[in-house]
């Protein structure tokens, strides 16, 4: 079950789980409304028909756009990184703890040669493309050509808790148009049928809009439920024609669910950031291994390594190389 969307110009598991979500619903729904807009870049989350689905929807224009600076991304690639980290985003945002975290590498033999995309519980994200620049092309007027440009390859996911080893689950990309690919794979590897909409809308200026929807089956939801979000699905406005109309997050929910009971449980701001300093720098050195450290310890101009989430450049003089060396050794 998936929505996928060209953009224009570039578009709980049990009963008891189930109550819980409901006296969290109860406590909150005072809380958050329909209406209720910080503004800048958002989640939330949401259940409804009486608990048998559960709701994300994102707006991550300002994510995106800082993404696109940081790494001057060309059109199609601006959107198919806006749509990936947008619906890792979501993904993300049912985490328990702000240091958990959900990655996405795409490889891809299309002209971006695959993307990465790392999302965490605290509604952070970062990604890079292979390839930024690639050339613009369009399925018809207007409609940029993403599937093309990802083509043929796979989307591997990693769930990372960090108290034992991540879950990892790879499939095959079904069309290269991420909405698709990210539903594909929820459904074969987690089980989980989705509805999934991502858009990115740009102009002669760049990114204008961006965001996400995501509705997914809770495990006791019967087959009337399902038919009704494959209804709703078919329907369903292009996603960055409600987000130039100013919707939000939960407005798009809202939109998408039709009832009138629906619960918002969480919202929380989101933005892209990156987690690269100087001693994780150091750690990717070690790993390299002595040999390798030794080698680089020959350059008597040092080394400089370059984040691929954000550009930053650590450099690394041959005295240091020769200290880290000489600790490892005595290790």
């Amino acid at each position: 079950m998936k929505k996928n969307e060209q953009d224009q110009h570039g578009s709980e598991t049990g009963n008891a789980q189930n109550k819980q979500l409901e006296s969290e619903g109860r406590q909150q729904a005072s809380l958050i409304t329909a209406d209720q807009d910080p503004g800048g870049d958002y989640i939330v989350r949401a259940t409804a028909l009486d608990n048998s689905v559960r709701a994300f929807a994102c707006r991550t224009s300002l994510t995106c756009q800082e993404a696109t600076r940081i790494h001057k991304l060309s059109p199609v690639a601006a959107t198919a990184l806006g749509r990936l980290m947008s619906g890792l985003l979501m993904m993300a945002h049912d985490l328990k703890g702000d240091q958990e975290s959900v990655s996405a590498l795409i490889r891809s033999n299309g002209p971006l040669q695959g993307m990465t995309a790392v999302a965490t519980g605290a509604g952070t994200v970062r990604g890079f493309v292979n390839q930024p620049v690639v050339e613009t092309t369009y399925i018809r007027p207007g409609k940029l050509d993403i599937g093309k440009a990802v083509g043929e390859g796979t989307l591997r996911v990693i769930r990372d808790s960090g108290l034992k080893e991540p879950y990892v689950g790879q499939v095959d990309l079904l069309s290269g148009e991420i909405a698709e690919d990210l539903a594909g794979y929820l459904y074969q590897s987690e089980q989980i049928p989705t509805v999934l909409s991502l858009g990115v809308l740009l102009d002669k200026d760049g990114i204008q809009h961006a965001g996400g929807l995501m509705v997914q089956l809770m495990p006791d939801a019967g087959e009337d439920i399902a038919a009704y979000l494959e209804s709703r699905a078919a329907g369903f406005p292009e996603l960055t024609f409600l987000l130039q109309e100013s919707f939000n997050p939960q407005q798009l929910i809202d939109l998408f669910i039709g009832d009138q009971n629906i619960v918002y449980h969480s919202l929380q701001s989101c933005g892209y950031a990156c987690t690269c300093s100087r001693e994780r720098m150091t750690r990717n050195l070690i790993a390299l291994g002595r040999d390798e450290i030794k080698s680089l310890a020959g350059d008597p101009d040092g080394i400089e390594l370059n984040c691929h989430f954000c550009g930053q450049t650590y450099r690394f003089a041959q005295s240091e190389l020769r200290d880290l060396l000489a600790a490892m050794l005595d290790t």
